[in-house]
């Protein structure tokens, strides 16, 4: 990430600016430490909890500061997808894939072994992460008191990969710079970890069961900015009635990319469940031979009948857990 180009520019004329921006690198800095601290206590606690098998596979700690007049979420969704993309391709270790060079050469291995679930998974996956990290990012995206807020998430990915993030902002209003202007300042810090422990248990089931939370999450994140901004222009009102158009559009742009990555989240899922549900609905009259049950009859369903390629692979899977062949 880095800095927004409106911010280069101010450091570039006014050393006054510099030293104000080094003081919150220091904090920046300060906070991703304490942030990185804290996923390592919780990539401690996942595997010694289900006493699974774990490495490090690549991991990042970046800080980025945006003044409103050109906040956006672009750097943030780049550097998501960059990192899915190479990781669908196996393009590590990379420099793609932040931090992946360091990985333990048997951890690559593993990773490229399972490589197959986590392609067929990768739309998901994508949809999953960034909606993850774009909705803990955009509450950031309204000015608000100069109050920090950080949250600490985890999520299975496919394979048996697993991502623990960290992410923290504040918001600094600061006149003398920037007339009427704020500067937010957010912290994310990322490690994966390969367990080919937790990509034998893990299974379909499961990410459908996390990706419904994830989902709820969201919904609940819409509601609280919903919320916010019904406060604001409240308060609005009674103080200064010439603030409210711009400040219920920040909240409505900060609602329209949350709700965007929503639906994208929604689509993927939905292509996912519709394959599940079909199987549990038809279950008695599809043909089971190929895991391990006898034949219903002659008439038998066949899953290459009933879905595309992509969604009877999917179906596969589904039934392979079921039926734990």
């Amino acid at each position: 990430m880095g800095k927004s180009d409106t911010i280069k520019d101010k450091e570039k004329q006014d050393q006054e600016f510099r030293q104000y921006m080094e003081k919150l690198d220091a904090e920046s800095k300060a906070e991703e430490t304490k942030l990185l601290g804290e996923i390592r206590d919780l990539v401690k606690e996942h595997y010694d909890a289900n006493k699974w098998d774990h490495a490090r596979l690549f991991g990042e700690r970046r800080s980025d500061y945006q003044n409103y007049s050109d906040w956006g979420l672009e750097r943030v969704n780049a550097i998501i997808e960059s990192i899915g993309n190479a990781l669908k391709t196996g393009d590590y270790p990379s420099a793609k894939v932040p931090g992946s060079e360091s990985a333990e050469p048997s951890t690559i291995e593993k990773a490229k072994e399972f490589l197959g679930i986590f392609a067929g998974d990768y739309s998901l996956i994508i949809a999953r992460v960034q909606a993850l990290i774009s909705g803990a990012i955009s509450q950031f995206s309204v000015k608000s008191d100069a109050t920090r807020k950080s949250e600490l998430r985890d999520m299975p990915l496919s394979g048996g990969l697993h991502l623990f993030f960290a992410s923290s902002g504040k918001v600094y209003k600061e006149q003398r710079f920037f007339s009427n202007q704020f500067i937010g300042s957010f912290q994310i810090v990322f490690e994966t970890h390969m367990s080919v422990d937790e990509a034998r248990y893990l299974g379909l089931q499961q990410i459908l069961a996390t990706t419904e939370q994830e989902l709820a999450i969201l919904n609940d994140l819409i509601i609280s900015i919903r919320k916010s901004q019904a406060e604001s222009l409240k308060e609005i009102m009674k103080k200064d009635i010439k603030d409210y158009v711009s400040t219920k559009a920040a909240y409505d742009e900060a609602l329209d990319a949350t709700k965007a990555d929503r639906d994208k989240l929604v689509e993927q899922y939905n292509k996912y469940k519709s394959v599940t549900d079909t199987v549990d609905a038809l279950h008695d009259t599809l043909d089971l031979t190929a895991f391990g049950k006898p034949a219903a009859s002659h008439q038998a369903l066949q899953l290459e009948h009933l879905f595309n390629p992509w969604e009877a692979e999917i179906a596969h899977r589904y039934l392979r857990e079921k039926h734990a062949a």
